[in-house]
Parts: C-alpha cells; structure tokens; sequence
C-alpha cells in the first residue's frame, strides 16, 4: 500500500514526464520513489495535460473563487453532463468536494426566498422517473408558474432532478429527457427555429393556465359581489318589514 505522502509540484513535474518518456507506474514507485495510488497519480497526470504546471500547483495552493464563478461552475454542471470529477478538472479546482458543496449551497439557496426551506427537496433520492414523466413535471412547472422547490415538493423528487430537467427541455426540447446513460446520447441539438417552437409552446400553455386561472377568478368575484348584493337586499328588506 503507497503512504500517499505529498510530493511537491515539481517532484510531480519530473514524475510525470518520466512516465510521459515511458516509464511505467510500478517503475516509478520502485525506482524513482513515487508514493501515491495509480488513481491518485492518474489525477495529477490529467490536471498536467490540461493545465501544465499549474494543473499541480493548485492542488498546493488556498485557493479563493469569486461567487460569480461558483455560480458559473455549478450552473454548468446543472445543465450539461459532466460529471463533478471532469468539472473539477476542467477548472483546475483542487477538490471534488468543493464542487459539491457548491452544488448543494447554490440549491438550497436558490428558491429559499419567502418562505421556510423543506432541507429533504435537496438530498431526497427520487426514485427513476421515466422519460414520460419528466416530460410532464416539466411541463407542470412550466405551465403552472410554481418554483422549482413547489415542483419538487409536489413530484416528490429532488430540487436539482427538476433544475436539470427543465433546462435540459429549454435547450434541447422534449429529447433532451432522454435517459442516454449507459447508450450513446440520442439528443440532438435544435436549431434555432426549433427552440422558438418550443418556447412558444411552453409560453401557450403558460397563458392557457393563466386564462384559467383568470376565468376562475374572474367567475368567484361575481359570485362574491352577488352573495354581497344579496346581502344588502336581505338587510334592506329587514329594515322596511321593522318600519
């Protein structure tokens, strides 16, 4: 088993570029005194190819990031696929779990405006929906107005399931629902005439439910204003029968 100890930036450097000549991982343990896991190493050797030398001074340094730039990273991870190991990566941040956490605080911060947070909306584990049922979640917040921690709260499945859902259906249309895990993605990317049609049509139902809503409304203050109408003709009434 390898201690794991720390190697500096440049102990990594020269490392990797051993390896890169064609040196295997068991010679570098051996010979050249390399102690940390094939994974481990692995890491280090794929933050190199992407970022250089800093792709191994990062994982040494306190780093600090703007809130726009968490906002950015986890917004990205939301609405695409990539997992949080490759995001990490691809922004040379240290830490898989500083990601995470990112996630998990941009969630639960995200719809707490107005009223008390229900915490289970952000770490339930919904069970598999099927594509037909994504469908129609999205389509129920979209047509109904709802947050998405309402929407989450209503489907019973969690805040970031309903996140990713709705974007993946604004930039992609129905398809983008599609389960692709474990089979090469069927999705394909509309055009732009394509996504108008779609935010047209979900802005339709939008105003169907609306109209609605509105009738309804509309129908319950005359039904109030005649129940008051009533009233005062009753207590007109009243009054003449007393006089």
């Amino acid at each position: 088993m390898r201690s794991n100890r720390k190697h500096s930036p440049a102990e990594l450097a020269k490392y990797i570029h051993l390896y890169e000549e064609g040196t295997s991982y068991a010679e570098l343990c051996d010979q050249y005194g390399l102690s940390i896991d094939s994974s481990i190493f692995r890491e280090y050797y794929l933050r190199y190819r992407e970022h250089g030398f800093a792709g191994l001074e990062s994982q040494t340094k306190n780093n600090s990031y703007s809130e726009k730039f968490k906002q950015n990273v986890v917004q990205e991870y939301l609405n695409t696929e990539i997992s949080i190991k490759k995001i990490a990566r691809k922004y040379n941040i240290p830490s898989f779990s500083t990601v995470r956490n990112w996630i998990t605080k941009y969630t639960k911060r995200e719809e707490l405006k107005g009223y008390h947070p229900k915490p289970e909306v952000y770490t339930m584990k919904s069970q598999k929906k099927t594509y037909q049922e994504k469908v129609d979640i999205v389509k129920d917040f979209l047509e109904t107005g709802m947050s998405y921690k309402e929407t989450a709260e209503k489907h019973k499945v969690s805040y970031n399931n309903v996140y990713s859902w709705v974007q993946k259906y604004k930039k992609y249309g129905p398809d983008g629902l599609i389960d692709s895990r474990g089979r090469r993605k069927p999705i394909s990317i509309q055009n732009e005439e394509e996504k108008l049609r779609t935010e047209l049509s979900a802005l339709k139902a939008r105003n169907e439910y609306l109209e609605t809503e509105n009738a309804a409304l509309k129908k319950l203050k005359e039904v109030e204003r005649e129940l008051m109408s009533n009233g005062q003709n009753i207590k007109q009434s009243s009054k003449q029968s007393k006089n």
